[in-house]
This record gives structure tokens, sequence and C-alpha cells, in this order.
């Protein structure tokens, strides 16, 4: 089963953007005070991404960030660790000497109906599939988080789209077999708003900010300690990656002390959101 179809239509996020809708705080998330604003793939003339080029390992690690989903038609992209060698296509996505796909995830909203539909659930996208969880709900904050390691089972793939709720209506869990995900990328990258093998087809639709990225497999204890208080867990700060709990389209820096900087691709940038 192919990952993408790489279809989007027009929908109304981008003009929702672009009007700087105010979303109302959810009692059940920490609201963010400032995020990025993405207009989604409708507001997008060719990409609108920030990536990592020396990404942190596949495996373990552990991710959380803040989003507010709006409505669009199609496909979302919160972030995807995968190959970005700029051709910018499918083959991108299929990389292999045999033409497949290897080393790469992602969470977000999938469509309903795939390609091109207008409601969506959460998935996991992960060996050419689309595991998927509880519909989206628009308009609202959600703290989520993903963890990943590595087990002589396979490679495990933990998906929690509303924190602090860990429950098995409030997750997607796979495992993908051992073989999966050992063999690295021509060009690996850690992308956030846009798929490198669908550029501007796949533009996150919202708000967008709140980022800890940690290099291990954080207890799910840790991870809501984390969630509610950066820094707080002697794990979390021995393996913090990347932080940006304020981010700004023109200034990315991490503020974890570590270094690990990305860069914008291409000139377009989303807004600056703040409450």
């Amino acid at each position: 089963m192919l990952r993408r179809s790489f279809l989007s239509t027009v929908s109304g996020c981008a003009a929702a953007a672009a009007a700087g809708c105010s979303p109302g705080a959810d009692p059940a998330a920490r609201t963010p005070t400032q995020a990025l604003n993405f207009p989604g793939s409708a507001g997008v003339r060719r990409t609108m991404r920030f990536r990592f080029l020396a990404p942190l390992k596949p495996y373990p690690a552990t991710y959380i960030w803040r989003v507010f989903p709006r409505q669009q038609s199609g496909y979302y992209t919160a972030f995807f660790w995968g190959n970005d060698d700029g051709l910018d296509n499918l083959k991108t996505f299929l990389w292999t000497p045999d033409g497949d796909a290897d080393t790469y995830y992602g969470a977000h909203p999938y469509p309903q109906p795939p390609p091109a539909g207008s409601r969506h659930r959460w998935e996991v996208s992960v060996v050419r599939r689309d595991l998927l969880g509880s519909e989206v709900v628009y308009d609202r904050w959600y703290t989520q988080a993903l963890r990943v390691w590595a087990s002589p089972l396979g490679k495990h793939h933990a998906f929690y789209w509303d924190l602090p709720r860990t429950d098995r209506h409030h997750r997607v869990t796979f495992v993908a077999p051992p073989t999966w995900g050992n063999r690295r990328p021509p060009v690996p990258a850690l992308n956030w708003g846009d798929a490198p093998w669908a550029p501007g087809k796949e533009v996150w639709c919202g708000l967008l900010g709140g980022i800890q990225i940690f290099e291990a497999c954080l207890p799910i204890s840790d991870v809501l300690a984390e969630a509610a208080h950066p820094r707080s867990t002697p794990l979390g700060n021995k393996t913090l990656w990347y932080e940006n709990l304020k981010p700004d389209p023109t200034q990315m820096l991490d503020t974890s002390g570590r270094g690990h900087h990305p860069s914008w691709v291409g000139p377009e940038r989303p807004t600056l959101w703040y409450a």
C-alpha cells in the first residue's frame, strides 16, 4: 500500500491563519502562549517547513509538542523523521534500491477518506501503513507525544495524541518488524510542518509549538512530567536534544543549549501567533 497519493484540496485553513483566529483554551491541555501559525496546503506555493539535517537517531527518541489543528482537506504533517534528499517527489519516499520506503515515521491527522477527505483521525505513519486512532477534533489545543524505541521484538511506536490522557482510547501503538528502520536514508532529516516527498501538499493547518525532543525513550511518567514542567526529570534533563517552547518564524534556535538548530526550507514562513 502506498503511503500517500500526494493530493491536496483548497480549505478554509489559509483564511483562518491569515485572519489570526484566536483559539480558545482547552482545560485538558497546557495552552501555549506562542506558536507557529501554519496556513495549510492551500496557503503555500512551494513548501513551508523547518528541518534538522543532522537529526537525532530515529530510535530511541521521545517527541513532545503542542498543536491546534484547523480543518483542511487532505493530509497534514506535524513532523516526519525520514529521507530528505532534495528530489521532492515519490523517489524521496521510496529511496531504497528495491524501490521501497524504510526508516521513517510521523504522527499527525490522516484524511477520511484518503487522499482528500475533510475529516481526519490521528495516525502513526510507518512501514507504508497508516495506523489510525480516534477522530480529530478541530480548533482546540492538544499536547501530544511520540515515543519510539527498539527491542528484539521490533521497532516500537506509541503516539499519545491528547496528554495527559494515555489510555488505549487516547493512543496509537504499533510494533514494526526488527528488520525495519535499520537502513540509513541517503539524507536523513527531521522535518516539521510539511513532508519532504510531497512539498506543499501536506502542510500543517493550524498552530504548532511547544517542541521538546529527547534522544531517549522516556517512561510515560516522565513524558507527563516533562509536558507539564519542562526539564523536571533527571532523564529528560540528561537526554534533551532540542527545545523551543515559544517558537518564532524568525527564531527557531535550540533553547536546550545543545546547539541543534533547525533551518527553514525555502522562503515561505508561518506567521507568529501569541495569546
